[in-house]
């Protein structure tokens, strides 16, 4: 009599969704698990792949591990044009910080255009007298940035492309209801959440994006939350620039913000709260596919 697999569970890593969904195309029950949120000893001991796994399996057998959710074939792929629009975003910033810097070294001034990098600026630069070698460094700088400005509108198109494919085009219109949510940030919200339906109260997904208060508390002492900056790290911060936006645009989302910077006298805190909030109707308006209605902010 042959032995029945109970379960496979390993932790997550760069390429284990694939072995998940193979598995569970295999008829064999899998639990893929986020190693940040395993229970660990108070105080060091043995580690060996041994123990990880004698250790993952009995906390398995004891149903004390949550897997996290696995996105099938094509959400992943469409998530990973948006990851590689932020990396792009990266490279962008950095090749821009790596010129000013040149500029700033050989004490050159800004061509005029450059704040915003209009060609005009950009076409400047090439003409900016620097010594020997940093002419050639400038230009090498100059061709990467067109390079990766070039780049970032082809996969702006796509991106857009995507947004408008039936099994994204209502959540992404829905998204973009909001004062503050242009196609980046509801782009991005729908293809990294992929599955709305998989969180089931507001806290869930707050705490998912890393903008719930942590609450610490021993004995009979005040307990304090404060933001911990875990989970989806790009998304939390696309969500807090949207938050500024819509706090502009939107009075009921001025008064949370108001509201909590009286009572705290911290932005960072206050904007948090807003970005909380924005993202819980978010969650929604995915959910429901609806447009936005500012009545919604206090509900």
């Amino acid at each position: 009599m042959g032995l029945k697999v109970a379960m496979v569970t390993y932790e997550a890593g760069p390429t284990d969704h694939n072995l998940a969904r193979v598995l569970e195309e295999s008829g064999l029950p899998v639990m893929e698990v986020a190693p940040s949120k395993l229970l660990r000893p108070v105080s060091p001991g043995a580690k060996t792949d041994r123990v990880d796994c004698l250790k993952l399996a009995e906390y398995a057998a004891k149903g004390i591990l949550k897997p996290i959710a696995v996105p099938s074939v094509e959400e992943e792929a469409d998530r990973s044009l948006i990851r590689r629009r932020h990396k792009l975003v990266d490279s962008l910033r950095r090749v821009k910080q790596q010129i000013k810097s040149m500029l700033h070294t050989y004490g050159l001034e800004e061509p005029e255009g450059l704040e915003n990098w209009s060609k005009k600026g950009v076409s400047e630069l090439e003409r900016i007298g620097l010594p020997g070698q940093a002419k050639r460094s400038m230009e090498s700088h100059i061709r990467e940035l067109r390079f990766f400005q070039k780049e970032l509108e082809r996969l702006d198109k796509e991106l857009k492309r995507l947004a408008g494919l039936k099994r994204h085009r209502a959540k992404t219109s829905a998204l973009r209801t909001i004062p503050g949510v242009g196609p980046v940030t509801a782009t991005s919200f729908c293809l990294e959440i992929f599955n709305p339906g998989r969180f089931r109260r507001p806290e869930e997904i707050s705490a998912y994006l890393g903008l719930a208060p942590t609450v610490r508390q021993s004995g009979q002492g005040k307990a304090r939350g404060r933001i911990i900056p875990t989970g989806q790290k790009r998304l939390r911060s696309i969500l807090i620039e949207a938050a500024w936006t819509w706090k502009r645009h939107d009075p009921q989302a001025r008064e949370i913000y108001n509201r909590i910077l009286a009572r705290s006298g911290v932005t960072q805190k206050a904007i948090c709260a807003v970005a909380r909030k924005l993202a819980i109707i978010m969650w929604r308006l995915c959910l429901e596919e609806r447009p936005y209605r500012k009545a919604e902010v206090n509900a």
